[in-house]
């Protein structure tokens, strides 16, 4: 009886979250290959356009390359948000997860020598150990998220700066191996496809979907919100730490936060979560947000290869987000006015016949 319950609490999720009985068609194959054309067009139109716009100077193997290996820590940082976000939360401290765990390993390289294996135990543990603690403080002082999320990267951010070695903390050697191709991709790999697992085929994952659509709805469905959101910051901790691990190992350094310097870190994951969602109808969210961390890394190199100033890369990377956003929110506006137009070209032409 329980396990039919399960089944059917199930059921209601995936029909109301998925939109069944609103009038929605099955998906075809035809419409499958027209959604991964769009996809995969938007990457390589912003290569095009940087690669013509800079002469060449962007687009070379190696810089691909490293483009897609800064790709990497950001978009686990984002399937760590992500969750969070669907459900209103804002964890504004996973920036100071990140770095605070990262910092934690590099001391303990610059102290004790140890190797690869326990740095990384060390990094990862840390990052779960900072992230469960925002949990289990967000569900004991039961105030907003983001008044929890502030206070506890203050303390990340203060402890940070106490186990810092200097301005540039540095680590090198073994150490860096994560780092390094095919390691870092394999690594990255194993954590994309847990995520896509654990968000599409789990409990956990339905429950946070159902959560992301309605509280509501979700609760009198049966589902434990507040069960939910502990685990959301229980999941999002290990990616945080495989994320610090990678990003420490790719760059072979942490900088020393400071007055809120963290947030910069999750601001482009932030971004890289809303064109995944914006991309979410032609593509599952996992993949969505890969492609917009992968997309916002290039147009940040790009800018640089063109010599435009920080400032200057802002303001073009805020137009690029919000041109992508208004095409994709309003593609279906834009594709009808296209086709009136051409209907009302074939009737001038029939008449003038």
């Amino acid at each position: 009886m329980n396990g039919m319950c399960g089944i059917s609490r199930t059921w209601k999720i995936n029909y109301y979250f998925n939109g069944y009985g609103k009038g929605r068609r099955m998906k075809t194959k035809s419409d499958t290959v027209k959604n991964v054309c769009k996809v995969v067009m938007l990457p390589v139109f912003v290569y095009l356009l940087f690669f013509i716009c800079s002469g060449g100077a962007f687009g070379k193997p190696a810089s691909l390359i490293m483009n897609l290996k800064q790709t990497l820590a950001p978009t686990l940082i984002s399937f760590a948000m992500c969750s969070n976000m669907l459900c209103n939360r804002m964890d504004l401290s996973a920036g100071a997860v990140v770095m605070l765990s990262a910092m934690f390993g590099a001391k303990m390289v610059y102290l004790y020598g140890i190797g690869l294996i326990p740095f990384a135990l060390i990094v990862v543990g840390a990052g779960i150990v900072l992230g469960t603690i925002s949990g289990v403080m967000y569900m004991l002082l039961r105030v907003p998220a983001i008044v929890t999320a502030l206070g506890v990267c203050m303390v990340y951010e203060t402890l940070s700066n106490l186990a810092s070695i200097s301005w540039v903390t540095a680590i090198n050697g073994e150490i860096t191996t994560l780092g390094r191709f095919p390691y870092c991709l394999i690594i990255f790999a194993i954590m994309f496809v847990l995520f896509y697992i654990i968000f599409n085929y789990t409990k956990f994952g339905y429950n946070v979907r159902a959560c992301a659509s309605s509280q509501r709805i979700a609760k009198n469905s049966g589902v434990n919100t507040k069960k939910t959101a502990f685990l959301c910051y229980v999941v999002s901790s290990l990616f945080l730490g495989v994320a610090a691990l990678l990003k420490i190992s790719i760059q072979g350094s942490i900088d020393t936060p400071m007055y809120m310097s963290s947030t910069n870190i999750i601001f482009n994951c932030m971004l890289g979560i809303y064109v995944g969602l914006a991309l979410e109808q032609y593509c599952n969210l996992v993949i969505g947000i890969f492609i917009g961390n992968f997309i916002l890394n290039m147009l940040t190199t790009g800018l640089l290869s063109m010599g435009l100033s920080a400032s200057l890369q802002d303001t073009a990377s805020g137009i690029f987000l919000l041109v992508i956003m208004i095409f994709t929110y309003n593609n279906q506006r834009v594709m009808n006015f296209i086709s009136e137009r051409k209907l009302k070209k074939e009737l001038v032409r029939t008449n003038a016949q």
